[in-house]
């Protein structure tokens, strides 16, 4: 019984975490955008900083090269979408990144999604080697060059505006305060609240926060890009509000069938992008003056 529990989850893990695909390979070419070593190298420096382990650096130290396998997606969209999909398969860290490129129109709320490129949408591991699917393009990535690149940017950091940051403020006031009000006395509401937000990323339409009253980490994503203000003032911005203390566990295995938790790890390196890459902002200010952007945490 044990033993088809264990094969029963491990199955429910593969399908969930996108490693038996539905998805068929396109007949068409992998657009030359992604294929773009600068593109790839953004994209290992996203994984670098939120997903790679030092086991993971340290498993590729003896090869010359990084092998990226890219492949076209073929999705079923709606009528009148023409987002784009493709993988990057990274076998070295067995890793499956599948990036979109959204460009679709939302009637209900007036709005044209157009993403300036393609973003990452979802990262997957696989434990053991699966059969490589047809129809991908191999791209080589000097090892030494990649490591150089990643060190030297390790802290590289992009911010949004001011201006865009006064729209960001808005939406985490809302969002924040449907929680707090549940949770917290009106009377201890008043004065600052302190949330820190993590870098941009030019490859990821996702920005972390972290609200140190109440312990909440929040993920924020859009199809529009976020640094366009357009995308901090629509319903095509999610929110996804973790309670870092009640909902944080060593392995999901724990919580097998729920979405509503974090690793300890994935709370760690959300606390280090956030916290430490990322900038302080005062979202219920008691003064005015006090209601800026404030850089790593001082």
């Amino acid at each position: 019984m044990k033993k088809l529990i264990m094969l029963l989850l491990l199955l429910f893990l593969a399908l969930t975490s996108g490693l038996l695909k539905a998805e068929a390979t396109s007949s068409k070419p992998v657009p030359s955008e992604v294929l773009d070593k600068t593109f790839l190298y953004e994209v290992s420096r996203h994984l670098y900083r939120w997903y790679l382990d030092e086991i993971d650096v340290e498993s590729i130290t003896e090869k010359t090269d990084l092998i990226c396998l890219v492949r076209v997606l073929d999705m079923k969209l709606d009528e009148g979408d023409k987002s784009q999909y493709v993988e990057i398969i990274m076998p070295a860290f067995k890793l499956v990144v599948k990036l979109k490129k959204a460009d679709y129109r939302i009637d209900e709320i007036d709005v044209n999604v157009k993403s300036n490129g393609f973003k990452i949408n979802n990262v997957a591991r696989y434990v053991k080697d699966f059969e490589i699917p047809p129809g991908c393009v191999s791209v080589a990535l000097n090892i030494e060059e990649m490591k150089s690149y990643l060190f030297k940017t390790r802290n590289k950091c992009e911010f949004p505006s001011p201006e865009l940051y006064e729209r960001i403020k808005k939406a985490f006031r809302k969002e924040f305060s449907d929680v707090l009000l549940k949770r917290t006395p009106a009377d201890k509401l008043k004065g600052e609240r302190i949330t820190f937000i993590s870098p941009l990323s030019p490859v990821a339409n996702e920005v972390w926060a972290y609200l140190e009253h109440g312990k909440f980490l929040m993920r924020c994503s859009s199809d529009i890009d976020l640094t366009n203000p357009e995308a901090w003032e629509h319903e095509s911005l999610s929110f996804k509000l973790y309670d870092v203390l009640n909902q944080t566990v060593v392995s999901l295995d724990e919580t097998a069938g729920s979405n509503s938790f974090l690793t300890r790890d994935q709370v760690g390196r959300a606390l280090f992008n956030c916290v430490v890459l990322g900038q302080r902002i005062i979202v219920f200010a008691a003064e005015a003056e006090k209601d800026m952007p404030r850089p790593g945490g001082k």
